[in-house]
């Protein structure tokens, strides 16, 4: 059930905004004229380097605030909820909000929170709050078991190798067609193969996989037709085999929105589903759009169990 969130100026709300202060440039001075001009209603945590968020937004909870803002893209989104899971009453006590900044956005797209800075911390003041599920994997980095969730969606194989090749200079300049072309260039390699298993189905032979906690993958694309935030499941594309001479259908039906309906493409829903490598070759995994570690994986649902700052209905 969705909750009011009341102004903070009027009802004393605490707001954590937890953002990246080394960015350069124009975009960077703007950014932070308008970090200036809230610095008032919240108090601002700037980050000093990878990961550091997690600590901020564990700290955030333990110094008592009610919202904790992740201002950035989805990576940040899913470093901030990290944190939050962290501290025994992070998703009790919190409600995480969203300020896009980020090059994709795909989970603020998904929860129609507006992309202008502005708009986006009116939502935060005046919007409500709703509960939604929250996926966790279970994987390889360095030889060390891993736990982590990720809001919004992941990916193993030839999505997430895409991942690891994009460059920072090109994402900057190209946003997510950045990860278009990292997507051409692994088309040159071996793909390295894995099965994807679910209760319900087990697809043996796959090159990719991606999860989507809700519709939207790659920014607007609506990959996911019949994904929920709240179904208690995650929705999930396979594809047995990725062939560069079938580049040029994939891109009109992601564009369509009928990538489930090629041969060769399975389309899952479950709460639950097992990733095994082949041969013990190496399969990258991504969260969120960053590479996290490899192959083998088991992926669960907790439902619910995220509360999160939403637009308020008209």
């Amino acid at each position: 059930m969705d909750t009011l969130v009341l102004c903070p100026q009027a009802a004393g709300v605490r707001i954590g905004l937890i953002f990246n202060p080394t960015a350069q440039g124009d975009k960077a001075r703007f950014l932070q004229q308008q970090l200036d001009e809230i610095r008032n209603e919240c108090v601002l945590m700037p980050t000093e380097g990878p990961g550091h968020a997690e600590v901020l937004a564990e700290e955030a909870v333990a110094d008592g605030c009610e919202v904790v803002v992740a201002a950035g893209g989805d990576g940040t989104i899913q470093e901030v909820s990290n944190g939050l899971v962290r501290h025994p009453e992070g998703l009790e006590k919190i409600a995480l909000a969203v300020l896009p900044l980020g090059t994709v956005n795909v989970l603020a797209r998904e929860l129609r929170i507006p992309l202008d800075f502005d708009s986006a911390w009116r939502v935060i003041q005046q919007g409500v709050t709703s509960w939604v599920d929250l996926p966790w994997i279970d994987f390889q980095k360095d030889g060390q078991a891993q736990r982590r969730c990720f809001p919004a969606l992941a990916g193993a194989g030839m999505d997430a190798r895409a991942c690891e090749l994009v460059q920072w200079e090109t994402k900057k300049m190209s946003g997510q067609f950045a990860y278009l072309l990292a997507g051409l260039e692994t088309l040159r390699e071996d793909l390295p193969t894995f099965t994807v298993q679910t209760p319900e189905k087990t697809v043996p032979s796959a090159d990719l996989v991606m999860f989507g906690n809700g519709h939207m993958y790659g920014g607007s694309f609506d990959i996911f037709p019949h994904a929920s935030l709240v179904d208690g499941k995650l929705d999930a594309i396979v594809v047995e085999r990725v062939a560069a001479w079938r580049f040029p259908e994939y891109t009109q039906a992601i564009l369509t929105g009928n990538l489930p309906g090629l041969d060769g493409v399975h389309y899952l829903q479950s709460s639950e589903f097992e990733l095994i490598p082949h041969e013990n070759r190496r399969v990258p995994v991504q969260l969120d759009g960053d590479t996290m570690g490899e192959l083998p994986g088991k992926i669960t649902v907790e439902p619910k169990a995220l509360r999160i700052v939403l637009p308020a209905r008209e």
